[in-house]
């Protein structure tokens, strides 16, 4: 709208003709405001790139703007980019616009990603036959639907002794964690594997290219990388939809945890060690960096991690005990892998309280553990190290409020939250012991 510096009769507006146009100004500005449409929290640009090719303008999507993208850069209108190069062939042409309308319908025969070890990993859809050497991975997957009974050939050994929780992965080959048998994979002729995002001990990319097993390293355990994996995997198994509501249902509980400690200071944010695998571990105490998801969990729900800056390129380094006594923490949290017989959903929950309770007790008699703040105040918890998988996430960092902070939290219950993420999410009725002592 054009504001006129000066009246046709009378030279100069008036202050009265001034103060009207400016308010024609300000109505039509709002109207265009809020005509706008509003990102959801799968739809905030900027935040990360979603890293598969075809993402040409390097946003959280791929959708008509990368058509139009690509167009652009094939009229010279403007630069290419690493991911415009839709098809993988070293070149930005029609090609890459027809594999790009294949990938938004859902029909592409090859998608190609890079993964949380920063490798360009073409994959031949549609996937068949998977190995789920990831435990996040294959829940993620069932959160947004894909049928793991058809498309998994083999697990990992941690997710088949989880039956109650994965029984679709019943009769499955076992992977075992670090140490896979590749004489075994060969044989089953996968389609993918799905490593965690760093490869453990006798992984290796050259092993599993010499079986011709295509590899895909994925970060399902930490909140700055969830949202692209989620993403990665409703691409490649054609659930774009499906990810994108779940990424909307796990932020909207996180960013309310976010939104009521943001305002904290830093004197109010309790001192928090968070000791990792106490029962496998002790009386070695490892402890979880700020590179970890635990840690994560922490900050968002308004405690001060005191192990943040103890490394800077690992998630667990070791302390002694001299630290934890001069560090004195207000508030410990240990965690327990789910089993059985330990924590978590499969878990006899009479045999689960027990060994929560019998690590809890071994923490409370420990020489420096027991001279902390934690242990005087009675905040020290031991938690399922699964709360910190994937979209759980979402109840992990609610129950991780709930701890630091009872009064701000007293209206949630995160237990809850998690019986609506299995409910919804993982089709399966709540069940398990994930935290002792309970919360009040």
């Amino acid at each position: 709208m054009h504001i006129s510096k000066y009246s046709s009769t009378k030279g100069k507006q008036t202050s009265k003709e001034m103060h009207m146009d400016l308010l024609k100004l300000t109505s039509l500005l709002l109207i265009i405001f809020f005509a706008l449409p509003h990102a959801s929290a799968s739809e905030n640009v900027g935040s990360y790139t979603l890293n598969i090719y075809g993402n040409a303008n390097m946003d959280e999507n791929i959708d008509e703007a990368d058509i139009s993208y690509v167009q652009e850069i094939i009229n010279g209108d403007c630069k290419s980019t690493t991911l415009a190069d839709a098809n993988h062939d070293g070149k930005v042409d029609a090609l890459d616009l027809d594999q790009i309308k294949r990938i938004i319908n859902g029909d592409a025969k090859n998608l190609t990603v890079i993964d949380a070890q920063n490798r360009s990993v073409t994959l031949n859809l549609p996937i068949e036959k998977a190995v789920g050497v990831n435990t996040g991975a294959i829940e993620i997957m069932r959160d947004i639907g894909v049928d793991l009974s058809k498309v998994f050939i083999a697990a990992s050994s941690y997710a088949l002794d989880n039956p109650d929780y994965f029984p679709e992965l019943k009769g499955k080959v076992s992977n075992k964690y670090g140490s896979p048998d590749y004489e075994a994979l060969a044989k089953l002729k996968p389609d993918l594997v799905i490593l965690y995002k760093k490869p453990n001990k006798d992984e290796s990319f050259d092993k599993y290219d010499a079986i011709g097993a295509p590899v895909i390293c994925i970060d399902c355990f930490n909140q700055n990388g969830l949202d692209g994996s989620v993403k990665i995997f409703g691409a490649i198994f054609n659930r774009m939809d499906r990810a994108n509501e779940l990424i909307d249902w796990y932020h909207g509980y996180i960013d309310m945890v976010t939104e009521r400690t943001k305002g904290l200071d830093d004197s109010e944010k309790p001192k928090t060690m968070f000791y990792f695998s106490p029962d496998y571990y002790y009386p070695t105490i490892k402890v979880k960096t700020g590179q970890s998801g635990d840690s994560v969990m922490i900050t968002e729900a308004g405690g001060n991690n005191l192990a943040e800056d103890l490394n800077t390129t690992i998630d667990t380094v070791e302390v002694d005990r001299e630290w934890v006594l001069t560090e004195n923490p207000e508030v410990i949290i240990g965690s327990a892998n789910a089993a059985t017989s330990k924590s978590g959903y499969s878990a006899d929950e009479d045999k689960a309280f027990g060994y929560m309770h019998m690590v809890w007790d071994k923490l409370m008699v420990d020489q420096a553990i027991k001279e902390t703040d934690a242990a005087a105040q009675g905040k020290v918890y031991i938690i399922c190290t699964d709360l910190n998988r994937g979209p759980m996430q979402a109840a992990g960092t609610v129950y991780m409020a709930k701890i630091l902070h009872p009064d701000l939290f007293k209206d949630i219950n995160p237990e809850d939250v998690l019986k609506e993420y299995f409910d919804k999410w993982q089709g399966i009725p709540y069940h398990g012991i994930y935290i002792y002592p309970p919360l009040e």
